[in-house]
C-alpha cells in the first residue's frame, strides 16, 4: 500500500525570496559603506595634498618677497661717501706718484740734468709703502730736499740709512726732519732736508 505526502504546501516550501532580498540588502549596505570609507580616505587624502599645495604656495610667496624686497635694497643701495673719498684721495696719489716718476725719467735722461746720480739713487733707494711727492735739488750747495707720505712712521729712518749708502749722497745729512699724522691717520706726512732754511720740499 503506497501512501502519497504532499510536501509542497505552502509551510513546507523553501522561503527564497525573502533570503535573496536579505542578502541583496546587506551586499547594498555593504557597498554603501565602502563607497563612504572610500570616499572619507578620498577626502583626506585630497586634504593632505591641499595642505602641502598651501605650504609649499605660502613658502614660494615668502621667497618672493624676499626677492622683491633684496632687488629694491640693491637698487636703492648708494656708493659710501667715505670710500668714494678714500679712493679719490689714493687715485690723486697715484696720479701724483706717476707725474714725479714721469718727471724723474725726463730729468735722468736728459743730459743738460746734473742731478741724474741724485735722481737714479732717490727713485732707486724708495722702499715699498713709502712714496715722494716732491724733491728739491740745489745744484749749487748741494741742499737736498724731499717730502712724501708713508704708511709707517719707521719707513722714512730706513729710506734715508739707504740713501745715505748711495754714492750720490756721501756725507750728506738731514738736519731738518718732520713727521706730521694726516687727520684720518692713514698717513703719515714726511719733510726732511740737508738744510735746516729748507722748510719744505714743496
Amino acid at each position: 500500500m503506497i501512501q502519497q505526502v504532499n510536501l509542497y504546501t505552502d509551510e513546507l516550501r523553501p522561503r527564497k525570496e525573502k533570503l535573496q532580498a536579505r542578502m541583496a540588502l546587506s551586499v547594498l549596505a555593504l557597498a554603501l559603506v565602502m563607497i563612504a570609507v572610500s570616499a572619507g580616505v578620498v577626502r583626506y587624502q585630497a586634504s593632505h595634498l591641499q595642505a602641502k599645495v598651501d605650504s609649499r604656495q605660502s613658502q614660494n610667496d615668502q621667497l618672493q618677497r624676499s626677492v622683491e624686497q633684496l632687488t629694491t635694497e640693491a637698487e636703492a643701495r648708494q656708493p659710501d661717501p667715505e670710500v668714494e673719498a678714500a679712493l679719490e684721495r689714493v687715485t690723486a696719489t697715484l696720479a701724483r706718484r706717476q707725474r714725479l716718476l714721469s718727471r724723474v725719467e725726463d730729468l735722468v735722461t736728459s743730459e743738460a740734468a746734473g742731478f741724474s746720480a741724485q735722481l737714479s739713487a732717490l727713485a732707486r733707494q724708495v722702499p715699498q709703502g713709502l712714496w715722494l711727492t716732491h724733491i728739491r735739488l740745489d745744484g749749487h750747495q748741494g741742499n737736498v730736499a724731499l717730502a712724501g707720505r708713508s704708511q709707517t712712521g719707521r719707513l722714512v729712518p730706513v729710506y734715508l740709512e739707504k740713501l745715505s749708502g748711495e754714492a750720490a749722497f756721501m756725507g750728506k745729512t738731514f738736519g731738518s726732519f718732520r713727521l706730521d699724522r694726516e687727520e684720518d691717520g692713514r698717513w703719515i706726512e714726511f719733510q726732511v732736508a740737508t738744510d735746516r732754511n729748507w722748510e719744505s720740499a714743496e
